[in-house]
Parts: structure tokens; C-alpha cells; sequence
């Protein structure tokens, strides 16, 4: 069942009129034929070109030699919005500023992009859990972070955890256990290798609302994946297929108000379900380089672009 969120006779409430043709979305290039999308974008591309412009950027082009290399160059005017692969702040940077130079302008510049990608820009935000980072990863430094916690925490850089490895790299049942945090944390370290953004963030892990588990042992919870447009709710994706029908008109308050006072026109909040029943914020996201999961990608950009 869909919420009332989601509902096909809803969207409109929730959707703001946009002029999509002053509107450019960026996919990236297919790596080996830069005149195609990356083959994981081509399903996106194809449903975006057929309701507003779109371009391709050569990614390797902006990560090497730090240029803007297009398949065609803009249209005059016009406002940028990136949908591809998560890109480091340094390398959106660039990007931004090539794209400022071409005489173009993105709808989310730098400041707004590192606002919701980096977990320290956020994780003031009410409603979210307790965490502490540091960028200095001795042992030394970590257990200066661990003392901030007692009982349970999970770890994750300044973006992404390794959540699917629950056991082994995530998950930490006691801060105050230093051996068995600290080979916790360095498997995370070590499998995160160069792809390590920022530095170790510690988390408090409250118990959440289990619903299953999946590949060996991982415990799935409630959990929803929401993007936001202009601060407005316009998509909630379950995370686990399961509980569309759990979110009541409270939740989707809940849901609406935790946006308003993110600075950023294009972001996504993930939330879960406490035991206690309430959600609470797992993490906040830029919506250009945020998965859509499995949902259905025609339906995503006639909610988002609000085409009926």
C-alpha cells in the first residue's frame, strides 16, 4: 500500500512547478564511449531526455586533467543538476567551478553539497543520533572519540559505512570494549582504503525496529529513504520493500517538517524506526548522487520533475 506520500492522487501537494526547460541534468559518461551514459545511469538518462535538456560530463576528464569535457555544451541559461557517482568535495568543487565558468550554474553549489554529503555538516540537526569524528586515526585519536560513548555504536566515515559488513566493520556492542572497538574500526579503515572520505565518525546505535535479516546474519530495521525537492517530501522509498503501510499522517508530518531547515534545494533524509515508535534520522544525503534503489525510475522523474 502506499502512503499518502507516495499515492498517484497526492504527489501534486507535495511537488512544486518547476520550468524544466531551464533546467540541464548531468549523467555521466559512459567511461569507454563518453558520447553514451555510464551504463548504470542509461535507464535515468533516457526517462530524464525525454522531459528536460541532459548532458554527459567525462568524469575521468574532470578527475585527471580537471576539466569540463560535455558530449554537447549547455543550453544558454540554464541550471545544473548532477545525477551520478558520489564525487569527493575537492572534485565537486572543480566541477562547480567549471561549470560556473561554461556560463552555467549548478542548482546545488559546493557549500550546499558538503551541507548534507559530509556527516559533520549535519549531525547538529535535531531528531538525529549522538556522534563524535576525528580525522586523526591513531589509536590514539579514536579512543579520544570511543570515551564520548558508553554501550552500543556504529562507525562510518564522513559519507558512507560498511553497514553490510553488520559484524566485522559497522557494528560495536560496547565503546568502552577498546580491543574489540579498535579491530573493529581498523577492518573499517583498512576495507575503506583510499575510498575513505574525512575521517572515522562514531555513532550512538539505539535499538531500532527489526524486520528481518539478510545476507548472513545482517539485521534489516523500518527504514525509508526520502527525497526532498525545495524542502518538500516528493518520493519515500522503503528501504527493505516491507512497511509502506507503518507510516502514519504523524510520521509523514514528521517526515515533512525534519526538511525545512536543510540548506539545500535537492537532499534526501533516511529514517528508521525506534522501538519506542518514533523515527528517527539515520543519515542526511545530497539527492544527485543518491541511489533510487529499486524504485520505478519513469515514476521517480514524473514525481520529481511533477510532469503529471
Amino acid at each position: 500500500m502506499a502512503t499518502p506520500l507516495l499515492g498517484h492522487h497526492h504527489h501534486s501537494k507535495w511537488g512544486l512547478k518547476m520550468d524544466t526547460s531551464k533546467l540541464t541534468l548531468l549523467f555521466p559518461g559512459n567511461p569507454l564511449r563518453v558520447s553514451q551514459p555510464d551504463p548504470d545511469y542509461a535507464e535515468e538518462y533516457t526517462v530524464a531526455k525525454s522531459m528536460t535538456n541532459v548532458r554527459l560530463i567525462n568524469l575521468d576528464c574532470l578527475l585527471d586533467q580537471n576539466q569540463l569535457e560535455l558530449n554537447t555544451s549547455f543550453p544558454s541559461e540554464t541550471t545544473v543538476i548532477y545525477r551520478g557517482w558520489m564525487l569527493r568535495p575537492e572534485t565537486y568543487s572543480k566541477m562547480n567551478s567549471l561549470i560556473l565558468a561554461s556560463g552555467a550554474k549548478m542548482l546545488t553549489d559546493t557549500h550546499a553539497y558538503t551541507g548534507t554529503h559530509l556527516l559533520p555538516s549535519w549531525a547538529h540537526h535535531s531528531n538525529t543520533l549522538k556522534s563524535a569524528w576525528t580525522t586523526d586515526l591513531s589509536d590514539k585519536g579514536i579512543i579520544r572519540v570511543l570515551n564520548q560513548f558508553s554501550g552500543p555504536v556504529t562507525i562510518k566515515d564522513f559519507v558512507k559505512s560498511r553497514k553490510h559488513e553488520w559484524y566485522s566493520a559497522f557494528y560495536i556492542p560496547n565503546a568502552q570494549n577498546f580491543s574489540q572497538s579498535l579491530e573493529v574500526i581498523h577492518n573499517f579503515i583498512t576495507r575503506q582504503g583510499e575510498n575513505l572520505v574525512g575521517g572515522l565518525v562514531i555513532r550512538e546505535f539505539v535499538p531500532l525496529l527489526q524486520t528481518g535479516t539478510y545476507l548472513s546474519n545482517n539485521p534489516t530495521f523500518e527504514e525509508y529513504h526520502v527525497f526532498y525537492w525545495q524542502r518538500n517530501p516528493f518520493v519515500v522509498i522503503d528501504y527493505w520493500g516491507k512497511n509502506f503501510e507503518s507510516l502514519n499522517a504523524n510520521d509523514q508530518q514528521f517526515i515533512k517538517k525534519q526538511g525545512a531547515d536543510i540548506k539545500s534545494s535537492f537532499f534526501t533524509i533516511d529514517f528508521a524506526r525506534k522501538i519506542n515508535g518514533d523515527l528517527t534520522i539515520m543519515e542526511i544525503g545530497d539527492a544527485q548522487v543518491s541511489g533510487l534503489q529499486n524504485f520505478d525510475v519513469n515514476h521517480f522523474y514524473r514525481l520529481w520533475l511533477n510532469q503529471k
